[in-house]
């Protein structure tokens, strides 16, 4: 089988797992899950590719697995990231939807402002890092949680040594 085709199968194979567990629940963690779900099929095929040689659906030497897993890693995390960006909806995708939605009769923009009145997108964020523990809630606002200071110090260090200037 061709590399490119073994590649998006292994990735299509991936996605349709994370499609398949959305649908019967939906995690409490979705970027570790996703993580989870894309990495453990990478994983699952190099194995069955290293121990079940010859097979249609695997590799048939450590090139074409490394290329697979190449592929297989960037369309991944590609995938998650834009996947963050879809699972609290952005204000332009709450507005777009719900023009689309409306038909041909569209929206006023009274209705279209009473979709965002209240909404800010920076509190769902927020509430998204507390979830995910990169931050905690105090009295007195957001502290860095052991898991947001390690991203955080990462973060930094990669716009360092880039030469990006400090901050976000």
């Amino acid at each position: 089988m061709s590399t490119a085709l073994l590649a998006i199968g292994v990735f299509a194979t991936a996605l349709l797992l994370h499609l398949a567990w959305w649908r019967i629940a939906l995690p409490r963690r979705q970027t570790a899950a996703l993580l989870a779900v894309f990495f453990g099929v990478l994983l699952g095929w190099l194995a069955v590719s290293h121990f079940l040689p010859g097979r249609w659906f695997t590799a048939s030497d450590r090139w074409q697995a490394i290329h697979v897993a190449v592929f297989h890693t960037a369309c991944a995390l590609a995938y998650i990231v834009a996947y963050s960006a879809l699972e609290h909806r952005s204000p332009s995708m709450t507005l777009l939807v719900a023009v689309a939605d409306s038909g041909a009769a569209g929206c006023s923009p009274e209705e279209l402002r009473g979709l965002l009145a209240g909404a800010s997108p920076v509190e769902v964020r927020l509430d998204a890092m507390v979830h995910e523990g990169m931050v905690t809630r105090d009295g007195d606002g957001y502290r860095l949680a052991p898991k947001g200071m390690a991203w955080a110090t990462v973060l930094s260090n990669w716009r360092r040594l880039l030469g990006m200037p400090p901050g976000g």
